[in-house]
């Protein structure tokens, strides 16, 4: 799975050869870790559970959540926590363009 934008499509159409081109150029968004943790991220799927909370909390009640090891936050519901399982690295998280999310791992 690639998480980013395409910043640049570019279609080639030549009828005398009767070839076909597709062009395409990903800029892949990075993610800047602090630490743990990052703005603008998200795991995808194997959501263990989800609470409302404020996004400070989110890292500490996934620590201490049985099975936890990574979570996501986002504003959805007022600041919801989703807790999530299963093995993770920070190489697993994706961009979402949102820097209001928070992503991490315990």
């Amino acid at each position: 799975m690639m998480a980013g934008r395409i910043s640049s499509l570019k279609v080639l159409l030549v009828f005398a050869g009767l070839l076909c081109a597709v062009s395409t150029q990903v800029e892949a968004r990075r993610i800047r870790w602090n630490g743990n943790w990052a703005f603008g991220c998200d795991f995808y799927n194997r959501d263990l559970k989800n609470e409302r909370m404020p996004g400070e909390q989110c890292g500490g009640a996934c620590a201490r959540t049985y099975r936890c090891t990574h979570f996501a936050w986002t504003r959805y519901n007022g600041g919801t926590c989703w807790m999530k399982f299963g093995s993770v690295t920070k190489s697993d998280a994706f961009s979402t363009g949102d820097n209001t999310m928070v992503c991490g791992v315990v």
